[in-house]
């Protein structure tokens, strides 16, 4: 008995298979398209809340005032003792944590937040205006408005941070926001004055 043979059924089949492999292919493209779109918009939308913050989060030095007084020795010592940084958050700035703030004296003093300021390699800070209550010892946040002192002390109170006519510098980093950057050169004398001005 002769077999039957259909060459187009072949063809319609294997032009059907071919089909159907496409629009498998063309679903799982579909697949990773989405997903991939969709990565994409979450790391945007990081990105983007990153760089907002960092533009928005910086902060001013309004003054810093040399001390020569120190509790340890009587009356004023030849040197500056310890130096009072007045800084305030810029307008629009979200809360600044001073415990993610770091000093660099000298470039190679680091200093961070400490609830106690005589500690070694550590500075404090003294609330000037809180408006919104936000700021504790222990919590020290700064909100838009609110104005604090940062309080840097000698590591050695024989070895002042700074005498006449010296010139010491000065980084503030913080975690998000430019870091700030002071040369700060002191006169030529002190005179009989306890606090002196040393910026700006």
């Amino acid at each position: 008995m002769k077999a039957l043979t259909n060459e187009m059924a072949d063809v319609g089949v294997g032009t059907l298979i071919v089909f159907i492999a496409m629009v498998l292919v063309a679903a799982v493209a579909a697949i990773v398209l989405i997903y991939s779109t969709g990565e994409l918009h979450q790391k945007a939308i990081i990105t983007s809340k990153d760089a907002t913050a960092t533009i928005a989060t910086n902060f001013q030095i309004e003054n810093v005032v040399g001390d020569r007084v120190n509790s340890t020795m009587p009356g004023l010592q030849p040197g500056i003792q310890s130096l009072l940084i007045r800084i305030k958050p810029e307008v629009g700035t979200e809360s600044m944590d001073l415990r993610q703030i770091m000093i660099i004296l000298n470039e190679h003093q680091f200093l961070n937040y400490s609830n106690n300021s005589d500690r070694v390699n550590a500075f404090g800070a003294s609330i000037i205006r809180d408006i919104d209550g936000s700021f504790t010892a222990n919590y020290p946040v700064l909100n838009s408005g609110d104005l604090v002192d940062i309080n840097v002390h000698a590591l050695n109170y024989t070895n002042p941070i700074l005498v006449p006519r010296q010139t010491i510098s000065l980084y503030i980093n913080q975690e998000r926001g430019a870091s700030i950057h002071l040369e700060i050169t002191a006169p030529y004398s002190f005179g009989i004055d306890r606090y002196v001005k040393l910026y700006p």
